[in-house]
């Protein structure tokens, strides 16, 4: 079968259209040239010809929307992704959290689970697991039950071990994870304050409480008035003083209300709730 290489602008509209009529859900904030990208990938990963006949597989499987919000959604991320991040972190919640009785967190987009991980392994290196609580949330179903197994393949852990030696020299990333070879399961106990759930972060209410909030890489495939909107959820989410940490290709300070948000570390993309 040929490959799909492009979809019409009539197309684009035409499917986000029905798909927000039949399941509301809706693509309005999406950066259209990402997502026509994710969407020429759908069709040429499921050996559909077209829009047309993409839609006749929703009308077939009424369960396709699944896969096919999958796969719309599916995210690049490793263990301790840009250790610099994680180095000012672990100082920073020390020194901001390591008196304090409770610490809430929300994985905003933790796609299959590696932040989580991540984070998890740092309340245990500041002894903090035990006063933490973390909501970990996504669009992908499917990313989510990964999050949830924490079974990833070698390949990937090499990445991983890689920025976690430059996180932690001292230490060795095998500490926190079993292999039979070809794969590793991470300790449970990393993720024993974590609820997992499904959330579409523009749409869905947001939860609030929260006195660090992860999206890293999650905002770049939105348009401005996505992006406004979605920080304007984070601001009233997070508890006065509370950081907002951001990715490194999330390009939003232009966006960014001075009176609500202070940078606080430019290097490591650390904003903290002004008052």
């Amino acid at each position: 079968m040929l490959l799909v290489n492009d979809i019409s602008e009539e197309e684009m509209n035409s499917l986000t259209q029905s798909i927000l009529t039949r399941y509301g859900i809706d693509f309005v904030c999406y950066e259209p040239k990402s997502l026509r990208r994710r969407i020429i990938r759908v069709l040429n990963l499921f050996n559909l010809p077209s829009i047309h006949e993409l839609w006749v597989q929703f009308l077939r499987d009424p369960k396709f929307i699944h896969e096919f919000m999958n796969e719309i959604s599916v995210g690049m991320t490793s263990m301790f992704r840009d250790p610099i991040l994680w180095t000012s972190l672990k100082k920073l919640v020390s020194r901001e959290y390591g008196n304090s009785k409770s610490l809430s967190v929300w994985h905003a987009g933790c796609s299959t689970g590696e932040e989580v991980y991540s984070f998890g392994i740092l309340l245990q290196e500041t002894q903090l697991q035990d006063r933490a609580k973390a909501l970990a949330t996504d669009i992908n179903i499917k990313a989510i039950e990964e999050a949830k197994d924490g079974v990833y393949h070698k390949i990937k852990m090499i990445e991983n071990e890689s920025n976690y030696r430059e996180f932690n020299p001292g230490r060795d990333l095998s500490t926190y994870f079993t292999t039979d070879g070809k794969h590793v399961l991470m300790n449970r106990q990393l993720i024993a304050h974590v609820t997992f759930g499904y959330q579409n972060l523009i749409t869905d209410p947001c939860p609030s409480g929260f006195d660090i909030i992860f999206c890293r890489n999650v905002m770049i495939y939105f348009d401005v008035t996505a992006k406004s909107k979605i920080l304007a959820k984070f601001y009233h989410a997070l508890n006065p003083g509370g950081y907002l940490v951001i990715g490194f290709f999330d390009t939003m300070s232009y966006l960014i209300d001075n009176d609500k948000f202070k940078l606080v570390d430019e290097g490591a993309k650390i904003f903290q709730r002004l008052e």
